[in-house]
């Protein structure tokens, strides 16, 4: 079980790709306001593939009590709840915002981005190298921003994989 942040579910939903949280985590909990979130952009192909998980109940919507020490203006309504439901369940976090994850660590709240499902599902073998690396590709063009070390950390990681 893990709890996600909106960036990584519409992330690998735009790629087709969502069903590898549950693949790889088996249950999501997000929070209501990351629901409200990825459901803004209803008709979507990621809100259609969102909607569908929540219904086959491998995706669970909870409200989060709000931790009192997030609150900041630093980080999103979505970043705050995750947090808080993260740190309630004493769960991994997927969350893709530097600052958020620097919040995450402050609780003990271990916290890693949409990289870290895609390796986890390549070392898993469901997804292959070629996969992987196509995959980020495909996040970049459609506007994931990764700097050029973190790209390159990424690609050598997968390479060590067997």
């Amino acid at each position: 079980m893990i709890v996600a942040n909106s960036s990584p579910i519409i992330i690998l939903a735009k790629q087709g790709l969502l069903d590898l949280l549950e693949k790889c985590f088996k249950k999501v909990i997000i929070p209501t306001s990351v629901y409200d979130e990825v459901m803004q952009k209803s008709g979507t192909p990621e809100a259609i593939a969102f909607n569908r998980a929540v219904k086959g109940k491998w995706i669970s919507v909870q409200k989060a009590a709000l931790m009192a020490e997030l609150e900041t203006k630093n980080i999103g309504q979505g970043e705050k709840e995750a947090i808080s439901l993260a740190h309630h369940h004493k769960s991994l976090l997927i969350i893709d915002d530097d600052s958020a994850r620097k919040y995450a660590s402050i609780f003990g709240v271990e916290a890693h981005g949409t990289f870290y499902v895609i390796y986890l599902a390549c070392a898993r073998k469901l997804i292959d190298k070629t996969s992987a690396k196509n995959l980020l590709e495909s996040m970049i063009a459609d506007g994931f921003y990764v700097s050029s070390e973190l790209y390159s950390r990424f690609i050598s990681l997968l390479n060590t994989l067997k």
